[in-house]
């Protein structure tokens, strides 16, 4: 049994939570930042949903640094992991977050589309993840967070893309922690079903489609934001320190 206290608390550290100005971003941020860690979001166009985000997770006296800066463009990630360490001077927590869904069938998806999902869904967790580890390991310890989804499992008609780089990124979880386990840098997944926010709003939103969703799933209700922040959050803390390599489906009993 371990001596140490294990509790919830990031006091302390210092968590980079990309997508993070709006939607599960966003309640991961705050949550974050209720228990005590410094925050870094980026964002591409919402200036307006940064700054509320920032004024917000202030609240619980840590610092927050708002960065405009797109995950898919190796660059903007580079200068934004600079900002970070200029201020902060480590990374402990990284939440691979920020993401895309374009519909369409294939046979029916345009090139562009395709690529696009590609380019925020996967590659911006390698552009992310391949900078942040040399800090980690720098540092002995870090830990990694990436958002996947249940689709991933069961596969989604009329989202290949977005299935395919969900699916693709679970076995880059289990893939980095086989290599950073010797480092003290653990790498997990969170793959939610149904979750309110602005990727799903729309689509639960049309006619019977609620209805006929709440019946797949066994507690009877949408997820909520805060019900992906919670699971981050025990993946975050001390709580999870023996958890590597997994991806934890949170689906409200749907399969």
């Amino acid at each position: 049994m371990c001596s140490e206290a294990i509790t919830l608390s990031l006091s302390g550290q210092v968590a980079v939570v990309t997508g993070g100005s709006r939607g599960l971003g966003r309640a991961i941020a705050l949550l974050f930042a209720k228990a005590g860690a410094h925050i870094v979001v980026n964002y591409i166009k919402n200036k307006t949903a940064a700054d509320e985000l920032k004024k917000e997770a202030e609240k619980y006296g840590v610092q927050v640094l708002v960065e405009q800066g797109n995950i898919a463009d190796y660059d903007d990630c580079k200068k934004i992991l600079e900002k970070t360490l200029k201020q902060f001077n480590k990374v402990d927590i990284l939440v691979n977050n920020a993401g895309i869904w374009e519909p369409g069938h294939i046979g029916d998806i345009p090139p562009d589309s395709w690529q696009r999902v590609i380019n925020v869904n996967l590659t911006g967790v390698y552009n992310f993840t391949n900078l942040v580890v040399p800090v980690m390991k720098r540092q002995k310890r870090g830990n990694i967070i990436n958002v996947s989804s249940r689709c991933s499992r069961r596969g989604e008609e009329g989202s290949s893309s977005y299935v395919a780089t969900k699916a693709a990124l679970n076995g880059f979880t289990r893939s980095i922690a086989l290599e950073l386990g010797p480092y003290n840098i653990r790498a997990n997944g969170v793959a939610p079903a149904w979750i309110y926010s602005d990727m799903t709003n729309q689509h639960l939103n049309e006619k019977g489609v609620k209805e006929e969703i709440l019946k797949t799933i066994p507690l009877g209700r949408i997820g909520d934001p805060e019900d992906v922040a919670h699971l981050c959050l025990f993946l975050a803390s001390d709580l999870s320190s023996y958890l590597t390599g997994e991806t934890i489906f949170l689906s409200g009993g749907s399969i």
